[in-house]
């Protein structure tokens, strides 16, 4: 009889065993499914921040766009007027060459 009493125990000691690795077990799967969890909330915050950016940085964007084209339009406006300046500024050299030649050759300047 005691070793039949022995193998219960045994038995019982065993099936304690099992069942506190079972609830070490669904404590673990608790905490780590928690864990993920709450990584996961962290994931759709941050991606909820990043759309609320996104959104914010159009609206900025949208509102600049007027003002971007109207400084585009004063670029082409200012190299349209440098382009005229030095067109001018060509003439006149080739003018002042041009009187400059006709003076020489009309008093008889060497260099004409």
């Amino acid at each position: 009889m005691d070793s039949t009493e022995r193998a219960i125990g045994r038995l019982e000691g065993e099936v304690k065993a099992l069942t506190e690795a079972v609830r070490d077990g669904n404590e673990d799967n608790k905490q780590g499914r928690s864990r993920m969890y709450s990584e996961l909330e962290k994931v759709r915050e941050d991606a909820a921040e990043s759309r609320r950016e996104v959104a914010d940085l159009k609206a900025k964007m949208d509102a600049a766009g007027p003002t971007i084209a109207e400084i585009k339009k004063w670029k082409e406006r200012f190299i349209g007027a440098w382009m005229l300046t030095m067109f001018l500024a060509g003439m006149i050299g080739a003018s002042t060459a041009a009187i400059g030649k006709w003076l020489a050759a009309k008093f008889g300047m060497p260099w004409s």
